[in-house]
């Protein structure tokens, strides 16, 4: 009789009970739990005897607690901009979660008192309190690892399911190429420091034409390129969302924002209407600006009239 110490855990999909992999070091095997997404590798060691049904639910116990937070009803407080920007993406993904949060939106005018008193001297930040101490506390930044940990407190998994890992990463992957094509055309104006340009660059004659040549070009051009990846994200998974299924993902979370951004006449030499080129992305969008959590919940730029 041998005993089972857990080597590894994944989240991957398999199609058979069980099965023995050659390893040049031990011998490792795989069981397979009630879920179909997840298996479980051990080494098999001479050391203790234990018998399978235990085993099996010790696994499935580990495998819970790696799945879902532990801590129950964390108080948390998300600091951003009276704006969209980029905390939008983890408000949905508290709000879809049936997550508790503040939405602690400060005016620009409260930014210099505050700037000093967070970690990097940026927003978003988080600020969490589990009551006793436990990790994740205190007042914490990076909005990716926010909208994480926000999938992490869904109790319906559905915001950042295993098997869908891949796509969901796959997917914000895409949105960030979106984000980071779209930046040098939005603080040319904004930072011309950044790109080389006095800082007085913007106002002058030349500095307009090529704040006017760079975003014509880019809603032109690039716009409807990365809206087609997305597009067809979509329609491979099922037509519904980016990564299938009945319900949204955190890859949604962020792909709506990013997509509004362009269409609230916020922006010069952007029209309003700069994503209609794209019809399944404007009902991609007008489809979760009706679900009945956000519903109701923008009054400008696409999905507002829901």
């Amino acid at each position: 009789m041998y005993a089972y110490s857990m080597h590894r855990i994944f989240a991957v999909s398999i199609t058979s009970n069980t099965s023995q992999v050659k390893s040049s070091s031990f011998p490792r095997h795989f069981i397979k739990l009630e879920s179909s997404i997840t298996y479980i590798e051990f080494s098999l060691l001479p050391y203790k005897k234990i018998s399978h049904q235990k085993l099996t639910k010790i696994l499935k116990s580990n495998q819970t607690k790696r799945t879902t937070m532990t801590t129950d009803n964390p108080k948390i407080k998300l600091t951003y901009f009276d704006i969209e920007g980029v905390a939008e993406g983890v408000r949905l993904a508290f709000i879809l979660g049936g997550t508790e949060f503040e939405d602690d939106r400060i005016q620009f005018s409260q930014w210099g008192e505050l700037k000093s008193k967070t970690p990097h001297g940026t927003l978003p930040v988080m600020t969490i309190d589990n009551g006793d101490g436990s990790p994740p506390t205190g007042m914490l930044t990076q909005s990716g690892a926010m909208i994480r940990y926000a999938a992490a407190l869904d109790k319906s998994g559905s915001l950042h399911p295993p098997c869908k890992i891949y796509y969901i990463e796959q997917a914000i992957g895409i949105i960030g190429d979106l984000t980071g094509a779209w930046k040098p055309s939005l603080y040319i104006s904004m930072r011309p420091s950044t790109y080389g340009y006095a800082d007085d660059f913007p106002k002058t004659d030349e500095g307009m034409a090529l704040i006017k040549k760079m975003r014509t070009e880019f809603i032109a051009v690039e716009l409807p390129k990365y809206l087609k990846f997305l597009s067809d994200l979509i329609e491979a998974n099922g037509g519904t969302w980016l990564c299938g299924g009945d319900k949204p993902t955190i890859a949604d979370c962020l792909a709506i924002p990013t997509i509004r951004y362009f269409t609230k006449g916020l922006i010069d030499h952007v029209d309003d209407d700069c994503v209609n080129t794209n019809p399944d992305i404007v009902k991609y969008v007008e489809r979760f600006c009706s679900l009945p959590e956000i519903k109701g919940r923008y009054t400008t730029g696409l999905g507002s009239a829901i």
